[in-house]
């Protein structure tokens, strides 16, 4: 509701209502000192979730470092001054050095009509003597219990153009519809299909083109003509090498992965090795290779341990755990000048945890191999006076990690590794229902009766702010009675009047 300003003026003057606000401040104070404690509080809640974010963000760390499956110091990468191909390596990746040499590129299988003049009526007059002709296209179709699994495409053709030109348009139309049909029903994937085009080598001849939608000799095309033999008219369906204005196959297609053109050839350590793509991820294990143009001679790459990764893990492992150890560090201090004392201070919970990682982190590694790394220093990391650390010598870390990068992981992550060490130690704090949340939880519970208590007090002001003011009207009613009688007293006193 609206306050009469004419009232709130009349209030900030009268002598009553002065009062009253200042009776309501001094029995205020408990109040405030409630506040105060709510906002200190809430303070030290955000201090903990500051703190629980930077224990979760080690936390989290240290169960990647310890995770047998992503075993992130496992990182292998490989290098090759060739431009013929790229080389890519995964984990399990073995080290070592290789050759590899690009004798042919992998291609689709591309077959072409015999050609036409444009104008001409050569194909009209074979429909109108043999009506519509269906055909059929075999193409590939792999399946995880047949890798050799094909399938027929039937495609129909019945044209109504005049010229070679535009039949031969039809037909590639009618191609391409049977194809996308077979895609949508689900019957080949969209990268399986063939696509058939028409080509003016000049501006009176054309070519129908058919092209596989994948390279190598599994994705071949295969056909079975139509009962008047539309496709060996069209020489489409030619067995040999296209020559002059004759149809057949652009490259050859061979009888099998070995002999075939449209097979990549390439020779990895002295062996000959044929594959459907350019793309080759089972030649070696973990490697990918990828073939950009024939070598003009063998080339070399390396496999070696991705020192750049393991380097970047390790400072991010030295980064999260020094923030923790800083936070710690500077909420446990106490100022003796200003007299004030870190949230962390005198908690024996929090200066055990100090205490527990800075031992963790510094003390020998069990199990490793006799020429080590046996502690973290081992790596070229120093251990600051404030218990941080720091990488100071990255020549001890890239040879460590050349050296046997299986020790490098295993001082993190074995079974006494400095990472499975520390883990054991934060999951008491991080896990659900541990330290942190038993701490955030007590200060949530602080805080609430803090409200509760807060709440109280303003309803128990609110009635002492009603008791005042009833207490201040009787006082005014009472003065106004007095007034009144001293006035009537006076008239008659000093007025000369009577009482009858």
């Amino acid at each position: 509701m609206a306050v009469n300003p004419l009232l709130s003026v009349y209030r900030a003057n009268d002598p009553y209502e002065q009062l009253i606000s200042a009776i309501l401040a001094i029995e205020s104070q408990p109040k405030l000192d409630l506040q105060a404690k709510k906002a200190e509080q809430e303070r030290l809640k955000g201090v903990m979730n500051d703190f629980d974010s930077k224990l979760s963000a080690l936390h989290s760390l240290l169960k990647t470092l310890t995770d047998p499956l992503a075993r992130p110091f496992q990182g292998k990468s490989a290098t090759t001054s060739a431009t013929e191909f790229t080389v890519t390596a995964s984990d399990q990746a073995a080290l070592g050095t290789h050759t590899l040499e690009v004798k042919r590129l992998a291609s689709a299988d591309t077959r072409i009509s015999k050609q036409y003049t444009s104008s001409g009526s050569t194909l009209r007059s074979f429909f109108d003597t043999n009506g519509a002709q269906t055909f059929t296209i075999r193409v590939a179709s792999p399946t995880d219990t047949n890798p050799n699994n094909r399938v027929d495409i039937q495609v129909t053709v019945n044209p109504t153009g005049t010229t070679d030109e535009a039949i031969l348009k039809e037909i590639a139309t009618a191609i391409n519809n049977a194809f996308q049909a077979a895609v949508d029903a689900g019957t080949i994937k969209s990268d399986e299909r063939a696509y058939a085009s028409v080509i003016n080598e000049t501006s009176s001849t054309a070519r129908l083109s058919l092209r596989s939608g994948k390279t190598g000799f599994t994705y071949r095309l295969e056909f079975v003509d139509s009962a008047a033999g539309l496709l060996a008219a069209l020489e489409l369906n030619n067995n040999a090498l296209a020559t002059g204005t004759g149809g057949g196959q652009v490259t050859f297609v061979g009888t099998s992965e070995t002999d075939s053109a449209l097979n990549s050839q390439f020779v990895l350590d002295g062996l000959t090795l044929y594959r459907d793509a350019n793309r080759v991820t089972d030649a070696l294990t973990g490697i990918t290779l990828e073939f950009k143009q024939v070598s003009t001679a063998p080339a070399e790459f390396t496999v070696a341990p991705d020192i750049e990764h393991i380097k970047a893990q390790i400072e991010d492992f030295i980064q999260k755990y020094n923030d923790v150890l800083t936070y710690i560090t500077g909420k446990s201090n106490i100022d003796g000048v200003t007299e004030t004392r870190g949230d962390f201070a005198g908690d024996p919970v929090f200066s055990g945890l100090r205490f527990t990682l800075r031992n963790e982190v510094v003390r020998k590694v069990s199990g490793q191999p006799t020429e080590g790394p046996h502690y973290i220093t081992d790596l070229g990391i120093t251990i600051n006076d404030d218990g941080t650390l720091s990488l100071t010598d990255e020549d001890a870390l890239l040879q460590a990690v050349r050296r046997n990068p299986q020790a490098v992981e295993s001082l993190f992550s074995g079974n006494d590794g400095i990472a499975t060490r520390l883990l054991t130690r934060l999951e008491a704090f991080v896990a659900t229902g541990g330290i942190i949340d038993q701490r955030q939880d007590s200060i949530e519970t602080r805080i609430r009766r803090l409200n509760d208590r807060i709440a109280a007090f303003e309803e128990q002001l609110a009635r002492r702010e009603e008791q005042l003011r009833a207490q201040f009207a009787r006082v005014q009613e009472t003065i106004a009675l007095f007034q009144g009688q001293q006035q009537f007293l006076s008239g008659f006193l000093f007025g000369g009047g009577t009482f009858f």
